[in-house]
């Protein structure tokens, strides 16, 4: 059987510490892990940006991401099958026989940019959408929410729960704040990118009703929104932006927190819920976009963002999980590893 040549496009990886871009770094990995075990059906190439050149070992190929082959695609090799992990990518195959499978996370522009914007990113997903071949949603939601602005022709769609690393494993280590001990104190976690979409200064007044604990907030923290955040602490002192955390912080953090809060109002997956279920930890989130679906009944949800109503749904979460409860969430979680998500991706090449 002749090996069919496939390009998985992890271009992200210019932005690793992104949502995305890890992501495309535990694709990577799995490649490393299991490249040679495909190697009798398929050679993999990986689209990478020049420093992740053979960092995932030698049983894959590689393609360096430069701006030549992003405007002039011809000079890309013939693929037969070309995966773009994102829909965001400025890549595209050259030739009409390449089979184009492109998976799209979320349509947010609609809800993060302006509106003089929104219709440039609108026309410029729907151009990607007319040379797919076929999509792959990471939910339910992403996909209807896509369908309401994108046209994707009658071509098949696959929905296919984005993989999550498995965060129980590894190293730990304590995050260094310097505005309390957070060795030493309980602490609810929230994290993810601070943006407007991750509506958290809803939590602000509801850490108010909760003077025992203190509220960590850890991720990109140089957006305007998070500096708005800011000028607000000095009246919130039991809530702390840490900024971006690496891989053995963020275990210790899920490890240690008591409860993950996501109350964010537009997500096409929700990672940090599934991570933070890993653990068995309590979620509270919001019961927006995709958050229910991915949450299942294993999460408890926010119906508004009164600081009352917010408050009464943590106090009787709290109170009602216990061990089953937790048993649950962490073989819950376990659906979504890696090894699932990938295995569903090995079976659409091949078929």
């Amino acid at each position: 059987m002749k090996r069919k040549r496939i390009l998985i496009d992890l271009s992200i990886l210019r932005h690793p510490m992104c949502g995305l871009g890890q992501i495309g770094l535990n694709y990577g990995r799995w490649y490393q892990q299991h490249a040679a075990e495909l190697a009798d059906r398929f050679e993999i190439t990986l689209l990478v940006p020049k420093n992740y050149i053979g960092a995932f070992g030698e049983d894959v190929r590689y393609l360096r991401r430069n701006d030549i082959r992003r405007q002039i695609p011809w000079t890309m090799p013939y693929y037969d099958i070309w995966h773009a992990i994102n829909q965001n990518s400025a890549f595209r195959p050259w030739s009409r026989r390449t089979r184009f499978i492109l998976t799209i996370h979320d349509v947010n522009f609609l809800y993060e940019k302006a509106p003089d914007q929104q219709d440039k990113y609108r026309r410029k997903l729907q151009r990607k959408c007319d040379r797919a071949t076929e999509f792959t949603f990471i939910s339910n939601f992403a996909h209807q929410d896509t369908e309401r602005f994108i046209a994707l022709r009658n071509k098949p769609v696959h929905i296919i729960y984005n993989g999550v690393e498995d965060l129980t494993v590894g190293q730990q280590s304590i995050p260094n704040i310097a505005t309390f001990d957070i060795q030493h104190s309980k602490f609810f976690l929230s994290l993810g990118e601070v943006k407007e979409k991750k509506n958290l200064h809803t939590l602000l007044p509801l850490m108010d009703r909760f003077p025992d604990y203190h509220l960590v907030i850890a991720g990109n923290d140089n957006t305007p929104y998070a500096r708005m955040l800011r000028s607000q602490l000095a009246h919130h002192p039991n809530v702390s932006i840490i900024g971006i955390v690496n891989d053995s912080e963020r275990r210790w953090l899920y490890s240690h927190c008591t409860a993950l809060f996501f109350p964010s109002i537009a997500e096409g997956f929700g990672l940090p819920i599934i991570e933070a279920m890993q653990w068995g930890k309590p979620v509270f989130c919001s019961d927006r976009t995709s958050l229910p679906e991915i949450g299942s009944t294993h999460a408890f949800y926010f119906r508004d963002f009164e600081p009352e109503n917010m408050t009464s749904v943590v106090r009787e979460g709290l109170a009602s999980y216990g061990k089953d409860q937790a048993d649950e969430a962490i073989n819950y979680a376990s659906s979504f590893s890696y090894e699932t998500h990938m295995k569903k991706y090995i079976d659409l090449y091949m078929s």
